[in-house]
């Protein structure tokens, strides 16, 4: 009998925004953060104290790890920030182990893009860890978030909304 009533996770934040920071700091994130808090949606949205720390916070981790949905927008240089690999990263491990949900956003970029970015020589030469556990962390968390987007399905344009 008992075995028929599982644990539910309560989960502190509906959504986690995961974006760079000095891409969106004001509009479309605050446009979307507002949007989703005026539906009674708990958001959790970085103020950008954070934003360039690396490894990510504390608080950060938690809050990943405490919300039910992760929406990544990514952005034309989302793939050379060090936080923002390790935010997905630890959204994609939260999706494996937690059953967290996640949505991709392609800001004014094709998917095709961001990836191309991410394997760029000089992203690697950036990163000083082309053959590093660290970057094929990042690189298998983008190929994770980007599995089942196919963009041929999508106009440009209804990759956005706002």
């Amino acid at each position: 009998m008992a075995s028929q009533f599982r644990s539910v996770k309560k989960w502190k934040y509906g959504v986690f925004l995961n974006f760079l920071w000095e891409d969106f700091n004001g509009n479309f994130v605050t446009d979307l953060y507002k949007r989703l808090e005026d539906k009674g949606i708990n958001a959790f949205k970085d103020d950008g104290k954070s934003a360039k720390k690396a490894p990510i916070s504390t608080e950060i981790s938690e809050a990943i790890e405490e919300s039910r949905i992760a929406i990544t927008i990514f952005s034309g240089v989302y793939a050379f920030s060090r936080r923002c690999l390790a935010e997905i990263t630890k959204i994609m491990e939260c999706v494996d182990s937690h059953g967290q949900e996640f949505f991709p956003v392609f800001y004014w970029i094709q998917p095709s893009v961001v990836s191309r970015t991410f394997d760029l020589k000089k992203n690697k030469e950036y990163f000083n860890c082309a053959y590093s556990k660290r970057f094929q962390r990042y690189k298998d968390a983008l190929s994770k978030a980007f599995a089942g987007f196919n963009e041929d399905r999508y106009d440009p344009f209804e990759l956005i909304c706002w």
